[in-house]
């Protein structure tokens, strides 16, 4: 089992991290008189398929899969990760296959030509899986970016996905949107006040996830945490639609 990356945690990259959020910005306008929640799943373990999709399809709703397609058949800190067949099965249910590099690798360690071949390495392994249209959404990677990969990246995809948690009012920005963590314990609370939040002020929340099961990784939950967010969700009476469908919605309430 591989030993999970962690980002610098330095003085310079928490300083760098708290600037980008106001840098190379693409922005949307969020105008919402009822709330959306976007559930999103990044890399991705077999176990979001059994206890994250299946519980959403229960609703009829439909989650964003940021594949990095290298992890396919891999075992990691997570548990054991996707098989093809499982890409093809969400695409076929009505799911959203957005991207990530094919390697899980951070992209601010590379090169902007190196992160191109990432994208579209990621992109022919999705084609060969049987998804022929190219994702157009795109997650960082341990939600690590930059001014100048978020630039490089916005004519490439519609929206990526970095992994600040908040909830999007009045604007969102298309370069960086936020994503609120579902972590087991302190940050899935966190999480669950955001979503009560959404009664008093209607936005646009992504939530993304990773592993779902009894004894999840530090950046996993419980299938009992996961299905309490779900239920809070219900709660609120938000519209719950993937990161393209939402982004749709919000440039139609625009006009």
């Amino acid at each position: 089992m591989t030993t999970a990356y962690q980002p610098p945690t330095n003085l310079r990259a928490k300083i760098e991290r708290k600037l980008l959020p106001f840098q190379a910005r693409r922005n949307l306008p969020v105008n919402l008189t009822r709330p959306i929640v976007s559930f999103t799943f990044d890399d991705f373990p077999r176990s979001a398929l059994k206890n994250g999709a299946r519980v959403l399809e229960a609703r009829n709703w439909r989650a964003s899969f940021y594949v990095a397609c290298g992890l396919a058949g891999t075992t990691n800190h997570h548990g054991k990760n996707f098989a093809a067949k499982d890409v093809r099965e969400l695409f076929e249910n009505g799911h959203e296959i957005a991207g990530h590099t094919y390697s899980h690798v951070d992209c601010t360690t590379l090169s902007m030509d190196a992160v191109a071949l990432e994208i579209s390495r990621n992109r022919d392994a999705l084609k060969k899986i049987g998804i022929k249209a190219a994702p157009e959404h795109f997650a960082y990677p341990y939600g690590s970016a930059s001014p100048q990969l978020k630039r490089f990246l916005s004519g490439r995809f519609k929206s990526m996905r970095g992994i600040a948690p908040g909830v999007h009012h009045k604007t969102a920005d298309l370069n960086g949107l936020k994503s609120t963590p579902l972590f087991s314990g302190e940050r899935v609370a966190q999480a669950l006040a955001l979503i009560e939040s959404l009664k008093r002020k209607p936005g646009w929340l992504t939530l993304f996830a990773h592993d779902i099961r009894p004894s999840p990784s530090p950046w996993g939950c419980t299938p009992h945490e996961f299905l309490s967010v779900v239920r809070a969700v219900e709660n609120t009476g938000a519209q719950v639609m993937p990161i393209g469908e939402a982004l749709a919605h919000l440039e139609a309430v625009r006009e």
